[in-house]
């Protein structure tokens, strides 16, 4: 458990500690070496999401751990581009442009329903 509580001292929010515990042992087979995580838990701390509401919006190491969140790509919005792509080529890019429409992804049954409202919706305003 010795790397769990570096995870845990490195994770922000720290609630449902117990729980998490479970997550860690749950996850064991799948996830990367602690140092893999520090490095994730990092780039999610310098998201937009994570940084408002006074980390309201950080979810439980429990839920981070069972979502497999490390391999969550946090990327930076620019008008039309991120990382050097077109906003349709990301993820990231995709619900930035479905929320400057009004469009949720949970609003979807899946994400490539999602996914083509948008680019009907932006084909459309075209």
């Amino acid at each position: 458990m010795e790397e769990f509580e570096k995870f845990w001292k490195t994770y922000p929010r720290k609630i449902g500690k117990a729980e998490a515990r479970k997550a860690w042992a749950q996850t064991e087979r799948i996830r990367p070496d602690t140092e893999t995580l520090i490095i994730a838990i990092y780039a999610a701390c310098k998201t937009e999401q994570w940084m408002q509401g006074g980390g309201l919006f950080i979810p439980h190491a429990s839920t981070w751990l069972r979502g497999e969140r490390w391999e969550d790509e946090h990327e930076v919005i620019l008008p039309g581009v991120v990382n050097e792509k077109q906003w349709f080529e990301t993820s990231t890019g995709i619900e930035a442009k479905g929320r400057e429409l009004g469009l949720n992804p949970d609003q979807f049954a899946s994400w490539p329903a999602f996914k083509q409202a948008v680019m009907h919706q932006t084909m459309r305003a075209a």
